[in-house]
């Protein structure tokens, strides 16, 4: 039978022997922690136990900051140049959960975590606090049993329970992830699920049997090894100090110590039985606290430490962080900014735009916003162009001179152009984006995938859809086999093929490069509803005509700009260039009332060579001139301006 204590450090290093008997009265015992605290003295830290220390530092600096700070904000002193420390909002809707799963081996009789090349492995997601168990578990089905199966067999064969960060069952079927989170008081919420092959009644008494069987057996081993241990006991008594009662404890030293020294020093007595949950495997053990060090676990099952982004929010006062790059190589210089800094606080610092023109000077604007969303969209038209595969929708493909770090860093560039302008990039696949942003997206990827390929190819492939003998079948096959499609297809079958060249053309190929923008994005915690935002900023005839402001709505030039725009509306290039010359963005921006940005538009007295609309950016205005002769005379010239394609900034 063991007993509980808690004894301070420095009262066991003062005890005698006699006294340190009476908590532990096993001679094996007391050596081991005497020899425990001896080594303690003089070991010097590893660079990890020193690292472990600086995290813990830190985090109880932040605990007595938080504690202290009981001013309100009204003693707060108010300055323009500085910005208050955010704080972790408890009523965000959305929190980081790592998902696992544990099976149960038959011939061991223990849970084994199942690895990622087997279908499982570690997965990090932002859910919903509202989402209840069924929900967590449906969401953990479509993790680790897509169509229902896995390795380990189907989803319907199985005993399923989820868990919770302690491997404790979860039986209210009420509970939220809210309630868990507020009840457990942890950064980070850990789910796992546990399976087991059902068994019939026959094969169920078996095993009942077993188990008892297997419990009569280890209790008499026990009472031997009780029986044994105090007779080797009260023989080491009699024998006093000797070098055979030295020999003796030495046999107790190499067991596994009962005790665990924590981090006030205290000593408890324990001696946990774990076998039932984890195995004894080390390949199969929990991954570490990701508080402590957050880890990620790629497609392939490898696990690495996440050493470019910080494990703990960082306490540093706000700095300036100026962004210099020359134009047309923006997308190059940007990316190797963000390989070079990957500390920069996109919420707290104060970060400016500098553009360097072809002939060395610097771009003639100040950077209230223009510069930045002008540096951004350059930015995304070359990554476009550079980076990516497909036509109206977008997915991203490997480039021999793209590696991890500078995914990494566009995954920094999504993140600062969130944060700063409400800037994310609409032409990616939505699914590509969403689950570059929580690891989940959706798994209906045709009709993303019909935008994704040429228009000649999506209106074969949807007709066919509709009436396969209606088509040419020459130019459907011709389409499947430049999607290396394997199978013949079928009318009944054709809809799975597309499903399947969709998600290894969008899905699989990129995985690497998901996993690398993840790996960054997941740690800004950014709460986008992809499918509604991007909805909501792109451009269309409609909100641009409706953010339009000018003192002379009467006036022939303004109704000239306007009937202009109408007539772009099926043109989405010609509507996003338009966009881009009147605000440096070509996705249409809010406040944060949810309103779009007014452009104002101003009438102004220009004739002969200089006549011609000029735009500022950085204000959003457009000076536009009074006379036109005719509304094809506005039209040249705006198309002309409009088809330059090069603009400089200049102040509003």
């Amino acid at each position: 039978m063991y007993h509980y204590f808690q004894i301070d450090e420095d009262a066991v290093r003062g005890m005698s022997t006699s006294d340190l008997e009476e908590f532990l009265p096993r001679k094996g015992d007391r050596f081991a922690l005497k020899d425990f605290f001896a080594k303690s003295e003089v070991k010097p830290k590893t660079k990890k136990e020193s690292l472990m220390d600086q995290l813990k530092d830190r985090l109880r600096s932040s605990k007595r900051v938080r504690n202290t700070d009981t001013r309100s904000d009204e003693d707060e002193p108010h300055s323009s140049s500085t910005r208050k420390t955010p704080k972790l909002s408890a009523k965000k809707p959305m929190h980081k959960v790592h998902l696992g799963w544990y099976h149960f081996d038959e011939n061991q009789k223990i849970y084994l975590q199942v690895r990622a090349k087997a279908g499982g492995g570690k997965r990090t997601l932002m859910l919903n606090k509202n989402m209840n168990k069924n929900a967590i578990l449906e969401t953990c089905f479509n993790l680790f049993f897509p169509d229902k199966k896995s390795q380990h067999g189907e989803l319907n064969e199985m005993d399923v329970e989820l868990t919770d960060f302690q491997l404790k069952p979860l039986d209210d079927e009420e509970t939220t992830l809210g309630d868990i989170i507020d009840r457990a008081k942890l950064q980070y919420v850990h789910f796992y699920i546990r399976t087991r092959q059902k068994q019939s009644d026959e094969e169920g008494n078996h095993q009942e049997r077993k188990k008892e069987e297997k419990c009569i057996e280890n209790k008499s081993a026990n009472q031997q090894l009780d029986d044994t241990e105090d007779a080797v006991s009260n023989a080491d008594d009699k024998a006093g100090q000797s070098v055979i009662e030295h020999s003796a404890d030495s046999s107790e030293y190499d067991k596994p110590r009962e005790f665990m020294i924590g981090d006030n020093h205290d000593v408890d007595v324990l001696k946990p039985d774990l076998k039932e949950y984890i195995s004894e495997d080390d390949n199969d053990s929990p991954l570490p606290d990701p508080l402590l060090f957050p880890v990620w676990e790629d497609s392939l099952g490898e696990v690495s430490f996440m050493r470019t982004e910080p494990a703990l929010p960082s306490l540093r006062e706000p700095k300036e962080f100026g962004i210099v790059v020359h134009r047309g190589q923006v997308m190059k210089e940007l990316i190797d900014i963000f390989k070079q800094n990957v500390d920069v606080d996109f919420t707290r610092d104060n970060i400016s735009a500098t553009i360097i023109l072809p002939n060395g000077e610097k771009e003639l604007a100040f950077d209230n916003g223009g510069v930045m969303r002008d540096l951004l969209t350059e930015f995304w038209d070359d990554f476009y162009e550079k980076c990516t595969t497909g036509t109206n929708l977008r997915v991203p493909c490997l480039r021999h001179d793209m590696e991890a770090a500078d995914w990494r860093a566009v995954g920094r560039i999504i993140a600062l152009g969130w944060i700063t302008q409400k800037i994310i990039p609409i032409r990616l696949s939505k699914n590509f984006l969403s689950s570059s942003l929580y690891g989940l997206a959706s798994s209906n990827l045709r009709d993303e995938f019909l935008e994704y390929i040429p228009l000649s190819e999506s209106k074969i492939l949807s007709q066919a859809l509709e009436n396969m003998e209606e088509i040419d079948r020459d130019d459907l096959m011709e389409i499947l086999s430049n999607h290396e499609c394997k199978v013949i297809v079928t009318r009944d079958n054709l809809g799975a093929v597309i499903d399947q060249i969709a998600h290894m053309e969008m899905v699989q190929e990129p995985a690497f490069i998901r996993e690398c923008l993840f790996e960054v994005l997941i740690t800004y915690e950014l709460e986008i509803d992809v499918e509604n935002e991007v909805q909501k900023i792109t451009p269309t005839p409609k909100k641009l005509l409706a953010s339009l402001e000018c003192d002379e709505v009467e006036s022939d030039s303004f109704k000239y700009l306007k009937r202009y725009i109408r007539e772009i509306d099926t043109d989405t290039k010609a509507m996003r260039t338009m966009l881009r010359y009147l605000t440096a963005s070509d996705v249409m921006l809010y406040d944060s009332d949810g309103n779009f940005f007014k452009i104002k538009v101003k009438l102004v007295d220009l004739n002969g060579f200089s006549r011609r609309p000029v735009a500022h950016t950085c204000g959003r205005v457009l000076d536009l001139p009074r006379m036109y002769e005719s509304y094809p005379v506005f039209k040249s010239e705006m198309n002309a301006v409009l088809n330059a394609n090069i603009w400089v900034m200049d102040f509003a």
